[in-house]
């Protein structure tokens, strides 16, 4: 079977069209930013954005990479994670293509450094790091885990806390807003 020439030309242009969209850069807001502060990580495509591809965010802080599919109706470029560091230090953030279950990788990577500079208001204190202590109108969940992690649970009407709080040293601060809960939880391993 012969296959016209004109098809096999339409086939090629628009597979090194594909190939030149994917993942075209990685933005931190703040940077630098203070442990325990939030910090907004914006991943944008690079061309005409991909409307079906899959990636893989690493935080490079031990915590477990975050997979993301684009789809183009709810996962559309540019993509924003909001990620808390713990630790003050340099962290090498990278979004890279990877196939997530039917979605096959995004084209390319990209890597942006992020500076965490240690609260000055912790260490002036130099009090424990959130030793189970919940914020005005939380209530402690069950009791501290051994390893010092802890869930608060707000009553009717209690606000969000102003600024996240300090978490031991392998611990993650969280916050899960609709179910007015707030902690410290174990870090989790950063898958390689």
């Amino acid at each position: 079977m012969k296959t016209p020439l004109s098809l096999v030309l339409a086939m090629a242009s628009t597979f090194a069209f594909a190939q030149q969209s994917g993942i075209g850069a990685v933005k931190v807001d703040p940077n630098p930013v203070r442990a325990g502060q939030e910090v907004k990580i914006t991943i944008s495509a690079e061309g005409e954005a991909p409307a079906f591809c899959g990636m893989v965010v690493h935080f490079d802080d031990g915590s477990e990479s975050r997979q993301v599919k684009i789809d183009g109706k709810e996962g559309k470029f540019p993509v924003t994670i909001a990620k808390t560091y713990a630790k003050a230090g340099s962290y090498s953030i990278k979004a890279e293509g990877r196939k997530v279950t039917t979605h096959f990788p995004c084209v390319g990577a990209a890597t942006a450094k992020l500076v965490v500079e240690a609260d000055p208001a912790a260490a002036k204190t130099d009090a424990k790091p959130a030793a189970a202590v919940c914020p005005d109108g939380y209530k402690m969940q069950g009791k501290a885990g051994k390893a010092g992690d802890f869930a608060c649970k707000g009553g009717k009407g209690a606000a969000a806390p102003a600024k996240p709080m300090a978490c031991a040293a392998g611990l993650e601060y969280f916050a899960n807003d609709k179910a007015r809960q707030v902690g410290c939880r174990k870090a989790k391993a950063q898958k390689k």
